[in-house]
């Protein structure tokens, strides 16, 4: 199980976490006892996003280097030979909840609650969201997620398709831990099938992560991101809500 442990911030992505992420992803998939990966939060949350009052003491280069650093974790879970389940526990937001797109199944713990809160900051999805949350819940509910900001329950994510299950706060790392043992235990045929729907999309996730990049840097230079990050600092009273 991979937890991110940062829950004073709420699991908000800084550069070194994302840094220990992708070692400790590529460390897991070398190894043989490791027959999938579980991914959670510390804490009360899962993940609030980008570690939003980072990239506002940065310049727009820093902050490229920054997307470029959680679009290759997100390449990375997406490039795992072994099945991979976000086990939602709390707040998925922003970078967050693209997180766990990249994540073959998710799960989720009854207080979770998702947005993408980007837009209230002037700036824009990253990490394959425009591709990937619209196959998993359909162009108008992701584009309501989206263009909105909304923030939405596990009820929900539930409904949308978001998530596959809704389980007691005390018992979703049970099931997030049983579903990885019982894909380990085919994890041929897991592993032949996952192959079948990467392979399918993996273009248009490659093409997506090239836009979003550029798209998120013109944001970020723009007055309305500059404006946003220095709100979010201005803001910041000691809990880290990310992007």
């Amino acid at each position: 199980m991979v937890t991110l442990n940062r829950p004073e911030v709420r699991n908000a992505l800084s550069r070194r976490m994302l840094r220990d992420l992708i070692g400790v992803l590529v460390e897991a998939e070398g190894c043989q006892e490791t027959g999938a990966i579980v991914l959670t939060g510390a804490g009360p949350g899962f993940c609030s996003g980008d570690d939003l009052s980072e990239a506002a003491s940065t310049d727009a280069a820093t902050f490229d280097q920054s997307i470029g650093l959680l679009q290759r974790l997100t390449r990375t879970l997406l490039d795992l030979k072994k099945p991979s389940i976000a086990a939602i526990n709390g707040a998925a937001m922003g970078g967050g909840l693209e997180l766990t797109l990249a994540c073959d199944l998710r799960v989720a713990a009854q207080r979770a609650v998702f947005a993408c809160p980007e837009v209230a900051w002037g700036l824009v999805v990253t990490n394959g969201a425009s591709v990937l949350l619209p196959a998993i819940v359909g162009h108008g509910r992701a584009r309501d997620m989206v263009l909105t900001g909304r923030t939405f329950d596990a009820a929900w994510a539930l409904a949308a398709g978001l998530v596959g299950e809704v389980l007691p706060d005390d018992r979703l790392l049970d099931r997030a831990m049983a579903l990885a043992e019982g894909m380990a235990s085919r994890s041929q045929a897991v592993r032949l099938t996952r192959r079948l729907f990467d392979d399918a999309g993996k273009e248009a996730i490659v093409n997506a992560l090239a836009r979003e990049a550029e798209a998120v840097g013109r944001a970020r230079r723009g007055p309305a991101g500059e404006k946003g990050l220095r709100d979010f600092a201005a803001r910041r009273s000691g809990e880290g809500t990310g992007r």
